[in-house]
């Protein structure tokens, strides 16, 4: 392990990976304040496809990103960064489709919660340890999104015609976007973790680059930026909304100083940011780039998991009512 991470873990209080129980969902919480800015065209649409997700606030229609658009983008990019290291992925998991309860032994399932379909003693469940905030725009919707039009193609590469010539109904299209350049405010609580599993999650936070709906004309469309990490021994009121609040209120917009205003007023010296979070940053980032070392650490997780599975579980794949765990989160995309 990362003799970095080491000493941040403690600096955090949090508890060694063989020392945790994993049939708890509290413990130290620890709150991550993101900055996260659109670098292209971002899809944030709802049901309708042709609308963009957004609610009233100081009557002003603000564009809305719900907690789902920024988890499932983060656990898949993390999930496809574990892969790489043998053996710490089951290679029959699959997102969604597991029937039998013994793939979830994996980090990705511990952090974000996962359950199995499967019937009699295969049904299991896992509670996230990881919650996102929704994140609202400061500026208004018109001010911040567009429409493109865009067409359907044949076979051939020709816009789709009906036979008499005419174009198709459904060959032209407009789609609504967010624009590049716009911020949003962000947090992420991590519950009753290790400082392995809270690397990962910075981990994916900081890797993952794309979000929202996806298209075959669209890259890259999302930078984030850590702004620092807070810890309690309780989950605090600070979130997205109370933060962006005072910026409406105010009528002005330093997403970045807010955050960390905020963090501050809330966790005191309780707060690694500045130099202190660039350190660990770094050496998250070294353990990424490193198979051998992501390797090690994630098999310390699975192997703490597959020490408690009975207890997790009950003995004999007979499940435990007082510790079976269901999923909570929004769904994802």
């Amino acid at each position: 392990m990362n003799k970095n991470l080491e000493k941040i873990g403690k600096e955090l209080n949090l508890p060694d990976i063989s020392d945790l129980d994993l049939r708890k969902n509290h413990g130290i919480f620890i709150k991550i304040g993101i900055l996260s800015e659109t670098s292209g065209f971002f899809i944030n649409r709802n049901n309708e496809s042709t609308e963009i997700t957004s609610e009233n606030f100081f009557d002003k229609d603000r564009v809305v990103v719900p907690a789902s658009k920024w988890r499932g983008a983060e656990r898949s990019y993390l999930l496809s960064e574990m892969r790489k290291a043998s053996g710490v992925i089951p290679q029959e998991y699959s997102r969604n489709m597991v029937t039998r309860k013994n793939l979830l032994k994996n980090p990705s399932s511990l952090i974000y919660g996962d359950s199995s379909t499967g019937s009699g003693n295969e049904a299991a469940g896992i509670a996230s340890r990881v919650f996102y905030d929704w994140a609202y725009s400061f500026e208004s919707l018109p001010d911040i999104s567009v429409r493109l039009t865009h067409n359907s193609l044949s076979e051939e590469g020709t816009i789709l015609h009906e036979e008499n010539g005419k174009v198709k109904p459904n060959a032209i299209f407009n789609t609504p976007y967010i624009k590049p350049g716009v911020k949003f405010i962000r947090y992420v609580t991590v519950e009753n973790s290790s400082i392995e599993m809270l690397a990962l999650v910075l981990m994916a936070i900081n890797g993952t680059t794309r979000y929202g709906a996806r298209t075959a004309i669209l890259g890259d469309n999302m930078k984030n930026k850590i702004i620092g990490i807070g810890f309690s021994k309780r989950e605090t009121s600070i979130s997205s909304f109370t933060t962006v609040r005072k910026c409406w209120t105010q009528e002005k917009y330093n997403p970045e100083e807010e955050i960390l205003a905020d963090m501050k007023d809330t966790y005191g010296s309780n707060l690694i940011h500045g130099d202190r979070l660039r350190e660990l940053l770094i050496a998250t980032l070294e353990v990424k780039n490193d198979i051998s070392v992501l390797k090690e650490m994630c098999d310390l997780i699975n192997t703490k998991m597959s020490r408690d599975w009975e207890e997790f579980w009950g003995n004999k794949g007979r499940k435990d009512k007082n510790t079976k765990q269901t999923k909570n989160e929004d769904e994802e995309e």
